[in-house]
C-alpha cells in the first residue's frame, strides 16, 4: 500500500511534459524566416510556465534547421516557456545551406523533457 501511495505522489509531483506538433506551415511568412527555406509550424503544448530546450538533430548534411517568431530565429534550438495559454507556435524551417547537400532533408525535434517529434523530409522551395 505504501508504495502505491509513493508512486502516485511521485506521478503527481512530476511535471507532465510538454507535447510537440508539427504540421505545414499556413498563412504569411514570418519577416524573420529566410525564403528559400522549407517552413512548418511546431506547437508547443503543456502546463502554463512549464519550461523545455527544443533541439533539431537529424539533418542531411549541408541543412540547417531554425526555430522563428516574428522577433528572431534561432538556429538548431530553443528555451521555451509556455505562456499563461499553455501553448506557443514556431515557425520550424529547414534551409538547404549547401548547393550540393541533398535536395531534401527531414529532422527530430526533441526536447529536454522526452518530448519530440518527427519533422517531415522537405525540399527547399527554391
Amino acid at each position: 500500500m505504501t508504495a502505491i501511495l509513493f508512486a502516485a505522489l511521485l506521478a503527481a509531483s512530476t511535471p507532465a511534459p510538454v507535447r510537440l506538433a508539427i504540421a505545414p506551415w499556413s498563412g504569411s511568412r514570418l519577416p524573420t524566416v529566410t525564403r528559400t527555406a522549407a517552413t512548418f509550424r511546431l506547437s508547443v503544448i503543456g502546463p502554463p510556465g512549464a519550461r523545455v530546450t527544443l533541439s533539431a538533430t537529424g539533418l542531411a548534411r549541408g541543412w540547417l534547421a531554425a526555430f522563428c517568431t516574428p522577433k528572431l530565429c534561432s538556429p538548431e534550438r530553443i528555451d521555451v516557456t509556455l505562456p499563461s495559454s499553455g501553448r506557443t507556435d514556431y515557425q520550424f524551417e529547414l534551409i538547404r545551406e549547401d548547393p550540393s547537400a541533398s535536395k531534401r532533408s527531414g529532422a527530430r525535434i526533441a526536447g529536454d523533457d522526452g518530448s519530440s517529434v518527427d519533422v517531415p523530409a522537405a525540399a527547399s522551395p527554391k
